[in-house]
């Protein structure tokens, strides 16, 4: 028996179906939808309003690098803080003790000398809020050394074994005693050109970190060696322009101190409850008066803040650098941060801080509200008015 018609019908559908598929659209239709529905899309570029700078506690605590030394009007000065000593070695004689830290940054000039003190800690601190007027406040540690550093230059990968008073190892104590006497070292630079940066507790590869070494004597009369590597650490800088703070014709990103920059906006050009498809901020680096180095990660965070002022680290962009010209402009994406400001949000300020602000010394200089306009911040904001 022939089915031939029933097979042509099925051919002829086929053939509808896969035109009806096609991906080129054609001009039917095209005059059906009104103009109404439709999203029509606009665009406005506002320029900052105003710009000030300010400084934050950085959470230095958290930095896979303890920074030590002086360069320009900076100032650094670390701490180490050892676990506690075991109960065993409580009635065993020190021979000899060394701290051994390994150096993994620089800022400023790498060949310059580097020294510094060791002095042991006489007071408990907390880890995230010491400052360096806290380090230098009387009594917080003892002013004669226990240890010293003295060199005329030393690399990046460098290793320094600095010998200790076994003295102050034994005051601190063992696990169990009633009091706590171990507040760990101080490290205070003795000189001048570079900061250099020390492996921490953090750092990722563990033959990078800090080692606490003491060879003691045992009953037998030989030599034990104990090699602590767990603890708590910190670093506190100075020397931040006071200038900075009244300068509206400059960002000021200093990492490690740290000073961050602040711009608002007035965005009521937008109508209200519009909806936000991309919003960009942009700002220009002023170079000459930025200072970069080798391990410089050349971006930046711009952080939304709330209506009472606080930062919010979890409304956050990334900026990357890109030539616009003969300039280096950061971009931001901030469609997020425009949106809530357009939805009622009263304080529409950003805040500007630099992706290592824990971890290094690197400023970022940007051009403020008070700047020319071709280089002043400004937000490019695309959005749509909804219908």
């Amino acid at each position: 028996m022939r089915s031939y018609p029933i097979i042509s019908f099925f051919a002829i559908l086929f053939v509808f179906f896969i035109a009806g598929c096609a991906e080129t659209p054609t001009t039917v239709g095209a005059k059906l939808l009104p103009n109404d529905d439709l999203l029509r899309l606009d665009t406005t570029v506002v320029s900052a309003t105003r710009s000030y700078n300010g400084t934050v506690l950085p959470a230095t605590s958290i930095s896979p690098r303890v920074l030590v030394g002086n360069v320009d009007n900076i100032q650094c000065w670390g701490i180490y803080r050892f676990s506690l000593l075991p109960d065993s070695i409580k009635s065993i004689p020190i021979v000899s003790a060394e701290l051994d830290l390994r150096t993994i940054y620089h800022f400023g000039d790498s060949l310059a000398p580097f020294s510094m003190t060791v002095h042991q800690i006489l007071m408990n601190w907390a880890t995230d809020s010491l400052t360096i007027d806290s380090l230098k406040a009387p009594g917080f540690y003892r002013t004669s050394p226990s240890g010293a550093w003295n060199s005329s230059s030393i690399g990046d990968t460098s290793t320094l074994t600095i010998p200790l008073d076994t003295t102050m190892i034994r005051s601190w104590g063992t696990v169990n005693d009633t009091t706590l006497n171990n507040f760990g070292v101080l490290l205070r630079p003795t000189n001048n050109g570079v900061v250099k940066g020390f492996g921490s507790f953090m750092v990722s590869n563990p033959a990078l970190g800090p080692k606490l070494l003491l060879r003691l004597r045992n009953s037998a009369g030989k030599i034990d060696t104990l090699s602590l590597t767990i603890g708590g650490h910190r670093f506190v800088t100075t020397g931040l322009n006071p200038a900075w703070a009244s300068d509206s014709t400059h960002l000021w990103v200093q990492n490690g101190g740290a000073n961050r920059g602040y711009v608002e906006f007035d965005v009521s050009a937008i109508p209200l409850h519009a909806a936000v498809h991309k919003a960009t901020l942009e700002l220009t680096l002023d170079s000459p008066r930025s200072k970069f180095n080798y391990f410089t990660a050349d971006s930046a965070y711009v952080y939304f803040t709330s209506d009472d002022g606080a930062t919010l680290p979890y409304i956050v962009g990334v900026g990357t650098p890109v030539q616009v010209g003969t300039s280096k402009v950061y971009q931001f994406p901030v469609g997020a941060f425009v949106q809530r400001w357009v939805r009622g949000a009263v304080l529409k300020r950003m805040a500007i801080a630099g992706f290592d602000e824990n971890f290094a010394l690197d400023l970022f200089s940007f051009y403020g509200a008070q700047s020319t306009k071709a280089v002043k911040p400004k937000l490019t904001i695309i959005y749509s008015v909804l219908q």
